[in-house]
């Protein structure tokens, strides 16, 4: 994550460079960003993970003056699942056991096309403004969710055996996404706007059950809210 962090620092001043030495004033017909978010689950998912981050980079074309095209790539892992920590209590002596060596994860990599709708006439591309604009999306994910090294508890004999663990609970899918939201570009300069956005995420996925840890149906569809910020820079044809 570190790593990455400062790669996306990097690549963010190089093209600040490119973009504060171009003087030219023609009409900016694409750009591109990055962006990191504050990711949090909602609803079901809620009960198997906390919040974690997202991060990405994306790439916008104008259509007209008030509506872009921007297709999005992005990537989110949650790698502290709640259940690892969750006791089950196991029916022999009806106390509460907590699997020591367990992980519960989720990871996400998304792809997704994306229409930004422009409020009053669309990005006046000065510095000092504020543009607005509703976003909304389809595209797919593939998600890769693991739950190991979870004590079986189907054991009959005192005591428990904690190494005897189920077998990994692996899902794997492509699925397909709708997300919507709200945003707004705030130019710092005629090329370069800081580009704040919230919007939820409808993820047509599932997870499998696990009914001794509290998880009685499987979670379907998944729900995701992410609010963050990004930078984006434009150009011209």
């Amino acid at each position: 994550m570190l790593k990455m962090r400062f790669f996306l620092l990097n690549g963010l001043l190089l093209l600040t460079s490119i973009s504060t030495s171009a003087a030219e004033n023609s009409p900016k017909n694409w750009g591109v960003g990055t962006f990191l978010a504050y990711n949090l689950p909602v609803l079901q998912l809620q009960d198997r993970f906390s919040a974690t981050s997202k991060y990405g980079a994306n790439w916008q074309y104008l259509i007209n003056p008030k509506l872009f095209v921007e297709m999005e790539y992005h990537r989110s892992q949650f790698l502290d699942g709640k259940l690892a920590k969750r006791p089950f209590t196991w029916s022999v002596d009806s106390q509460p056991y907590v699997s020591p060596q367990a992980k519960s994860e989720l990871r996400f990599n998304g792809v997704t096309l994306n229409l930004l709708i422009f409020h009053s006439g669309g990005p006046a591309f000065r510095a000092k403004t504020f543009s607005p604009y509703l976003e909304a999306g389809v595209g797919f994910y593939n998600y890769r969710s693991e739950n190991r090294n979870f004590i079986y508890p189907g054991q009959t004999k005192k005591p428990l055996d904690t190494a005897l663990v189920l077998q990994p609970q692996v899902d794997t899918k492509t699925v397909f996404t709708v997300n919507f939201g709200y945003g707004i570009q705030a130019f710092l300069g005629d090329r370069v706007a800081l580009d704040l956005r919230a919007r939820y995420n409808l993820v047509v996925g599932d997870l499998r059950p696990m009914y001794d840890w509290g998880v009685r149906s499987k979670t379907f569809p998944m729900y995701l809210f992410d609010v963050g910020a990004g930078l984006k820079f434009y150009f011209s044809k």
